[in-house]
């Protein structure tokens, strides 16, 4: 398996996908979750949703994390680790659609974590803050995407 090491995040790039989109590789390191944070609300604020800054930055933090923990959870060296792709599309006027992308097969699913765990509560806090979630499986590992609306618009 071929690793791309990266030193710092890439810039925000738009892509032509026929409505708004910004996508980002950002290196599976804990920095990059505060980075696809950032990224994703200055690209909402700029789209003139900021309704929607604080839903679509816990999921953004959540999604990071997991690409992040299951990208490298066999790979204990930072240098080896890789990338994930965080992507923010806007599919309408008031729905917002935030991906990851990360080489690992792992499914996320819904725990119950108990009151004294450590984890396991980040796809329970995207399910309670996303109008809907779900995964995109890939030859080479996964897309997980949530999305938000604004109030009033909820798909």
């Amino acid at each position: 398996m071929t690793t791309m090491m990266i030193s710092k995040p890439s810039p925000l790039t738009p892509t032509g996908t026929g409505h708004p989109t910004y996508t980002q590789s950002l290196p599976c390191t804990e920095e990059s979750v505060g980075i696809a944070r950032l990224s994703v609300a200055a690209t909402l604020r700029a789209w003139g949703l900021e309704d929607l800054v604080d839903d679509a930055r816990l999921i953004a933090s959540e999604l990071a994390t997991n690409a992040i923990r299951h990208a490298t959870r066999h790979i204990p060296d930072p240098e080896q680790r890789g990338c994930f792709r965080l992507k923010v599309e806007r599919p309408s006027d008031h729905l917002v659609r935030i991906s990851t992308f990360d080489r690992s097969r792992t499914i996320p699913h819904v725990l119950e974590a108990s009151e004294t765990a450590e984890s396991g509560r980040g796809m329970a806090v995207v399910d309670a803050v996303s109008c809907q979630w779900g995964i995109d499986p890939k030859p080479w590992g996964k897309g997980v995407w949530a999305e938000c609306a604004t109030p009033g618009h909820l798909p």
